[in-house]
């Protein structure tokens, strides 16, 4: 079907979607009357495509044959959507089915817009070809999930179903702040372990009758309950809160072994294989579709935009000489031509040399032909121009107006006051916030109209000098003319209707200009055009995620509309209309609280009882959503950036060849000259140029480095500098070679590296927060001691090299100087120490200089040759990321103006919701929290909101915490609440206001994060690329050569007698069927495994266990078969065999222990170990064994770099420890006997949190309006006892 069918139907699709979309959920299934009346359309709907669908049938063929109806994906949709719509029409509603879910079927319609959109090729098919690979990834994290469910469930079933009830009624639960707590059962505090959360004896009892946290569906009781919570786990929202439950309900002593590994393996690892294989099948495919052709056109685009360039160019000039012709006389033109021809030919090769570029906009990047062809252009166009008459003396003095006026736009200073003018705005824009005085509120009135002025003329004037078409050649000038524009609407719009929308703003981005005078433009540059040139997948890639988001909204509609309707509340996030659907379903896509809706969802379909197959729609959506469509997006990020370095790369070296032309054609000129001279011959005939020398100079300087890193490759002792010491100690000064021969001793720096670690280990065992403690007392003489030990070695290298003067001397060596500052600092707080000063000043300047101690870590990244690759690696691609970051902390700017005329003083609330001003705010008001009890009474406060937009700092603060995705849905709903300034909150007011965030969402989570990480993806393969450059090899025949060498061959082992009973075991052990037997045994056992669940019968309990001895039994055998078939020690030459001799040892051992005595103590996870047998299953697929040996030599590349990171966390806990140690716990919020910096391992685990950006946001709320406890510093004021530098100094760690 083609032409008016085609659109027909799509209109038909659309429409429907429109009908499906205008109707409002009510709870129990009541209908509005507009619900009613856009039911009775569904007959039409359904009769529409049912003969699209009849006629397609009879054009095709149904089924039989080729190319037939049901041989297209999208057909079988239409098919099943047409059957399911007759079924739900034709079934009676009083029969009792329950029909929304073939009712949902209908919501798959939509999909048919993708097959009628062919611009949608490239990403869907990318998508596609990528599900294969996609598939045996998901194997491989459904298999990882399995291991941890079952883990899980042998330790963890029944766990979290213990709280406290109150003594009083043994109905009502004992919360710890708003929410129950698990809780460990025994009347003794003391017999408790480590970290469990025991119930206060006077008030409450600890009892197993709990349905468990989030209405019982998060638990391990079985392993469907057990797998979902794994799997919430690992998409990193919420693990934290059931880690900490297990430690209330368990002790925290081993938890975090469970959770920490399941994170990392599951989330860090297994997730972005996902990332890898959609990045590889979107590069193929778009290489195949496109054939490279959109950027070999790019570079013909480029070139001919600097030939059409220097044409007009060219032009303006002609026109300047031909109104200075004009006013000479014949005469005066002879000579003028004559000297011009015989001038040209010697200025037509020295043209370009001392030019200086114009910087203002692309089309002046190059300047005019040579002057030859400027007189022939005059010549020409002289001949065309006419005499005006009577107004030729007014059109000669316009003209002249006017390249007076093109000559001073050209002009440097002209560029530079615009650029002035341009930063001055912004800072006014900025200059706005909540509560300002009068004055600043008139004086950035009158402001905006005189900059607007200013930005009118600047473009009118520019737009006469030029002429419009040369003027809108220009992108700048196109996007300067439409943020005016906009800024003229806006003032119009001021006029009539109060508010502003904040596009003024978007001037700043004329600040970009800065970088063309700088080197990074050229890169920028390529990297925008290559995003453009990419559109069409970006466009196609929203349009996909925007039917996505459609569909599942429509879905959730029909699934949970009105039912997320609770005793407490209505959730904000729910599906009862279609708005508040769409967002309900892009938060998900964030990945942000997703499994809070999901919990709503299954509690609002009857719980953990019916409802946990709804779970379903929340799984699909995340792994969809998430893990599939947003990946593209990266994916794209990187293609594009290798482009624009492609195109940056080639436009250097076009640059480099054309200086090279222009160096060789100026030495020739020379040399003729002096060759025409009648003088006597010089001796220096082709002067070295100064760029020559430049160069020379320099490999000078690189060989000398080269022969230094040879020299410190060497095993032998390095020489002596050969300058003075300080002035005053010679080479052969018997003090300084002594101190020369120590810093050089073998194991010098190993000792270094001793102390260097006790003293790391004594800053991890500070006590942060009873200062004066003795344990702090000891260790701070060890301080001294470690201090006195790094001032010796500092004394010693200056002896060796000197201070700073002579080169290769102490202080010219980066890692020196942070040594040197680390124990300068740490000296100086010493002498406070001494000098007993007690002042708050000074006792900050101590906490602070001593907070440097925890630099001394990073000196072990010197010594160590592969960690320093990897630091250098790092700050490489921290260098490649400074000219984004620029463009991104602009953007960010711009996007928290706009937020700040949005929202600015509208954040605040009442903490009784129902006055919304702050005069009635007064007084107190009843809470009930439940019908039973009695209210409680409580004073009313007017507040603001944690995150809120009063000021251009608080934004950008806010947008960050938004970017993060980390609790953006809370901002989102206050935004949408937001009514008037200094005004209470009405929820969900002003759903427009949602499309800022999502705006804000699709330039910064979606795409300028993931440039950042394509970025440093590009350098580190640049930077491994780089080390062979100097080689023959490529990275390709390194690698193929290193796995030959190290390569071995495979081991086959087997009796040489075969008549012999041991050859006949050999024979069994190796054969096919013996192996499949093995399999069958390792899959029932794991089947096994996954059938135990939390409150089971005791004989269901004895069976498993006798199925367990019965396993146990069939894997000795086997184990003891292969040691009889192979030998001892040609048995354990196989890791797999000792793995299993392993798992075999401990499940005999357990069985023991559970049969024979008491379970003191629990190595039934060693019996774990055999459901890890998996995965010789899997190794039957060619593309999973590709995947097992990608995750395999990942883990080995990887030592180095976790080391790195290991140092980061170890040196953001100690600061943790020292700035936030001694903040107040507060169950009600983030920082509680859970979350603290009180000890290391505690600090640890919550930097993993940010880490993993886990409830980043509440952390620094809470570390900017924490209170101190009067252990230590008590609170004499209500400011917080961290300041707003020390939370950015946090901030870096995340």
């Amino acid at each position: 079907m083609v032409g008016v069918d085609a659109y027909a139907v799509l209109l038909t699709i659309i429409a429907n979607c429109i009908v499906l979309a205008l109707e409002e959920h009510l709870p129990k299934d009541d209908k509005t009357l507009l619900a009613q009346n856009l039911e009775k359309t569904e007959p039409y709907f359904l009769l529409i495509f049912c003969v699209e669908a009849s006629l397609k049938i009879l054009a095709l063929g149904f089924v039989l044959h080729p190319r037939s109806y049901l041989r297209n994906i999208w057909n079988i949709m239409d098919f099943v959507v047409v059957v399911t719509g007759f079924i739900t029409l034709s079934v009676r509603k009083d029969i009792g089915i329950d029909l929304r879910t073939l009712r949902a079927i209908r919501v798959l319609r939509p999909l048919k817009l993708v097959s009628g959109i062919p611009s949608l090729q490239v990403v869907l098919k990318s998508i596609i070809k990528a599900m294969a690979p996609l598939l045996q990834i998901g194997l491989l994290v459904l298999f990882a999930i399995v291991i941890f469910a079952i883990i899980g469930l042998e330790f963890y079933s029944g766990a979290l179903h213990k709280t406290c009830y109150s003594l009083a009624n043994l109905d009502q639960i004992v919360t710890e702040g708003e929410m129950a707590t698990p809780c460990f059962q025994t009347e003794n505090r003391s017999q408790a372990p480590s970290g469990a959360y025991v119930c206060d004896p006077e008030i409450s009892t600890c009892l197993e009758k709990w349905d468990g946290p989030n209405y019982g569906i998060t638990s391990f009781d079985n392993i469907g309950f057990a797998m979902l919570t794994v799997f919430q786990c690992i998409t990193q929202e919420g693990w934290t809160a059931i880690l900490y439950w297990t430690n209330d309900a368990m002790g925290g002593k081993f938890n975090f072994l469970y959770f920490v590994p399941l994170i990392v393996l599951g989330s860090f690892f297994m997730l972005n294989l996902v990332l890898g294989v959609l990045s590889g099948e979107f590069a193929k495919e778009r290489e195949r579709v496109e054939n490279r052709q959109e950027f070999l056109k790019l570079r013909r685009q480029q070139q001919l935009e600097r030939e059409l360039n220097g044409y007009v160019e060219w032009i303006c000039k002609a026109e300047e000489v031909i109104l200075a012709e004009e006013r000479t006389t014949d005469e005066e033109k002879a000579h003028i031509m004559e000297a011009r021809r015989r001038a040209a030919a010697k200025r037509k090769k020295l043209k370009h040399l001392g030019k200086s570029k114009s910087t203002d906009t692309e089309d002046e990047d190059n300047e005019a032909e040579d002057d030859d062809g400027v007189s022939r252009g005059a010549t020409y166009l002289k001949n065309k121009v006419k005499k005006q008459g009577a107004c030729a003396n007014f059109w000669k003095a316009e003209k002249t107006l006017r390249f007076g006026i093109r000559r001073t736009v050209k002009q440097q200073w002209f560029y530079w006051f615009v650029i002035i003018l341009v930063f001055l705005n912004t800072v006014c824009v900025a200059a706005e916030h909540y509560d300002q005085p009068p004055f600043l509120t008139k004086f950035l009135y009158y402001a905006e109209f005189i900059f607007l002025c200013l930005f009118i003329s600047e473009m009118l004037i520019k737009m006469y000098a030029l002429g419009p078409r040369i003027y809108f050649e220009s992108s700048f000038n196109r996007f300067d003319c439409v943020v005016i524009s906009g800024s003229i609407f806006e003032v119009v719009w001021s006029a009539f209707k109060s508010g502003s929308f904040g596009l003024s703003v978007l001037r700043a981005l004329r600040l970009l200009r800065i970088f063309k005078v700088t080197k990074y433009w050229s890169s920028l540059r390529n990297l925008v055009i290559s995003l453009l040139s990419s559109m069409r997948s970006i466009i196609s890639l929203l349009f996909l995620l925007f039917l996505f988001i459609l569909i599942f909204a429509l879905l959730g509609m029909q699934l949970f509309g009105g039912s997320f309707n609770f005793p407490e509340e209505t959730p904000l996030a729910n599906f009862n209309t279609f708005s508040i659907a769409l967002l309900t379903v892009f938060q998900i896509l964030t990945g942000e609280d997703w499994n809070e809706v999901m919990y709503q969802g299954i509690a609002s379909q009857g719980g953990t009882k019916s409802g946990m197959i709804y779970s379903l729609y929340f799984i699909i959506l995340v792994i969809f959503g998430n893990y599939t469509l947003l990946n593209v997006f990266l994916a794209i990020a990187v293609d594009n950036l290798a482009n624009a370095q492609e195109l940056t790369a080639a436009e250097e070296e076009q640059e480099e060849e054309d200086k090279e032309k222009q160096q060789a054609e100026l030495e020739k000129e020379l040399v003729a000259l002096q060759n025409n001279t009648d003088g006597p011959p010089t001796v220096e005939i082709c002067p070295p140029s100064p760029g020559g020398d430049g160069k020379s100079n320099k490999q000078d300087t690189k060989s000398d480095k080269d022969i230094e890193n040879q020299e410190d490759d060497m095993g032998g002792p390095k020489p002596m500098l050969p300058y003075s010491s300080m002035f005053i100690l010679s080479p052969t000064n018997p003090i300084r070679r002594a101190a020369h021969w120590v810093v050089n001793l073998r194991y010098f720096d190993f000792f270094i590296m001793i102390v260097i670690t006790l003293s790391s280990i004594a800053l991890a065992s500070e006590d942060p927060v009873v200062e004066d403690s003795e344990w702090n007392e000891v260790l701070n003489y060890f301080d001294y001691a470690f201090t006195g030990v790094f001032a010796i070695e500092m004394i010693l290298k200056v002896i060796d090299l000197g201070v700073i003067f002579h080169p290769g001397s102490y202080l010219r060596d980066f890692w020196n100087i942070l040594d040197s500052v680390v124990v300068i600092c740490a000296a100086v707080s010493f002498c406070f120490d001494m000098m007993g000063s007690t002042t708050g000043q000074n006792l900050s300047t101590i906490k602070s200089l001593r907070v440097l101690r925890v630099l001394r870590p990073l000196k072990t990244i010197k010594r160590v040759p592969k960690l320093k690759s990897v630091f250098d690696c790092v700050v490489n691609s921290l260098k490649n990321v400074f000219n984004i970051l620029i463009v991104y902390i602009l953007f960010q700017f711009i996007f928290a103006v706009i937020a700040v005329q949005l929202f600015n003083g509208k954040f605040f609330y009442c903490t009784d919701e129902s006055v919304d001003v702050e005069d009635e705010c007064q007084g107190e008001f009843f809470v009930f929290s439940t019908y039973e009890r009695p209210p409680e009474v409580k004073p009313r406060k007017w507040l603001a909101q944690s995150f809120h937009y009063d000021n251009v700092m608080a934004a950008m603060l806010t947008l960050f915490a938004v970017q993060t995705g980390e609790g953006w849905p809370q901002v989102l709903q206050n935004s949408m609440a937001a009514t008037y300034e200094n005004h209470g909150p009405k929820p969900q007011v002003a759903v427009e206001m949602s499309i800022f965030y999502i705006v804000y969402f699709i330039v910064f989570p979606f795409f300028f994060v993931n440039i950042f990480v394509a970025l440093i993806i590009i350098t580190f393969q640049e930077q491994g690329e780089a080390e062979l450059q100097d080689g023959e090899l490529d990275k390709n025949q390194k690698s193929c050569i290193d796995f030959a060498i190290q390569a071995k061959p495979l081991e086959r082992y087997m009796p040489k007698d075969r008549v012999s009973f041991k050859y006949k075991i050999w024979r069994m052990v190796v054969s096919t069927p013996f192996e499949y037997f093995i399999m069958l045994l390792i899959v029932l056992n794991t089947l096994l495994l996954m059938m135990k669940f939390h409150n089971q019968s005791q004989l269901y309990r004895e069976t498993l266990h006798y199925m367990n001895t019965i396993f146990t039994s069939f894997f000795t055998i086997e184990c003891l078969l292969k040691i009889m078939a192979f030998g001892v020690r040609n048995f354990f030459k196989d890791p797999w065999n000792i793995f299993d001799f392993i798992t075999v040892i401990g499940s005999i051992i357990d069985a023991l222990v559970v049969e024979f005595g008491e379970n003191f103590i629990n190595v039934g996870f060693l019996r774990l170990f055999r459901a890890a047998r998996l995965i010789k299953l899997l190794r039957q697929g060619y593309t999973i064994r590709i995947l097992l040996w990608t995750f395999v030599q990942s883990f080995k590349a990887l030592p180095y770099v976790c080391l790195l990171i290991a140092m980061l966390f170890f040196i953001y806990a100690i600061i943790g420890m020292q700035v936030f140690g001694n903040m107040k716990f507060d169950p009600d919020t983030d920082l509680n006997r859970h979350n603290n910096f009180q000890s290391f391992f505690a600090s640890l685990l919550l930097l993993f949190r940010p880490g993993e950006r886990t409830a980043l946001c509440s952390i620094l709320i809470l570390a900017t309006s924490g209170s101190c406890p009067p252990v230590t510093f008590p609170c004499l004021s209500p400011r917080p006892c961290v300041d707003t530098f020390q939370v950015l100094v946090y901030l870096k760690a995340s």
